[in-house]
């Protein structure tokens, strides 16, 4: 590449060229090749994000897909942090006991909680809106899974709409593993479609506790929709990158913080 500095548009086609061919993007990789700083590989990234063709996850970026591709984009999101969704997921599975009832939503990191629930539970009963959620889950011995009906949304292979909330009513459950594409203490829990709000809301309503399982780089983005503000969350598990100040404004909001 040349020694000459490239222009933004020059820096974001090679991106684009990246996502087209691998899928994913890493800030680190982004660095060394276009020779910017972090602030220009993010502006970059951001302003990409705002075209609609990618989507900013920790550490990078994946391409943004058609609705009939959205089983890629999980495997893709999944890609880039593996490692802290299986601390988070695996830290999430031990708080399932036997003899529970625990709803589970859609994302990346509540697949790694199922992934990593205990053989030996006695009998869990999980209800979930997420096709990949039940179909790992009705493959544990000892859990007996319930899905409800409604519309498909194929950008995540989840059930909205009236049908999957009328079903969420008639659920009383332990606990909720409520999974997010951005929280803060200013703006709460945060999504930016209106069904998978819908859902999300219902279900930390229909539980005793509300467990909310996320990255740090999704603390302090805002999606246009507000699903629950922060304050409802019993307890937030997450990886050790969040900051001692974010931990402390939300203990203030009497949120249990368990970094791993």
């Amino acid at each position: 590449m040349s020694s000459l500095p490239l222009f933004s548009t020059e820096r974001q086609t090679l991106i684009l060229e990246i996502l087209e061919r691998e899928g994913v993007v890493r800030n680190s990789a982004l660095r060394e090749l276009l020779k910017v700083s972090p602030g220009t590989i993010r502006a970059d990234l951001r302003e990409l994000e705002t075209q609609g063709v990618l989507e900013i996850v920790h550490g990078g970026a994946v391409v943004r897909r058609a609705a009939s591709d959205g089983k890629l984009l999980l495997d893709e999101r999944t890609q880039l942090n593996a490692e802290s969704k299986r601390r988070i997921g695996a830290r999430a599975a031990q708080m399932v006991k036997s003899e529970q009832t625990i709803l589970v939503d859609s994302g990346t990191t509540t697949i790694e909680l199922i992934n990593n629930l205990s053989p030996n539970l006695d009998y869990v009963q999980v209800v979930t809106h997420s096709f990949q959620v039940s179909a790992l889950a009705a493959r544990l011995p000892n859990v007996e899974v319930l899905m409800p009906g409604g519309m498909v949304r194929a950008y995540n292979m989840t059930m909205v709409g009236p049908q999957a909330l009328s079903f969420l009513d008639t659920i009383n459950a332990d606990t909720v593993f409520l999974a997010t594409t951005g929280f803060s203490v200013e703006y709460g829990v945060t999504n930016a479609n209106i069904l998978e709000v819908e859902v999300k809301r219902k279900i930390t309503q229909r539980a005793e506790k509300v467990v909310l399982i996320s990255d740090s780089s999704k603390y302090g983005k805002r999606q246009a929709l507000q699903v629950v503000p922060m304050d409802s969350i019993d307890i937030l598990i997450t990886d050790g990158d969040l900051g001692d100040a974010a931990v402390q404004k939300l203990e203030a909001l009497s949120i249990e913080v368990v970094r791993v």
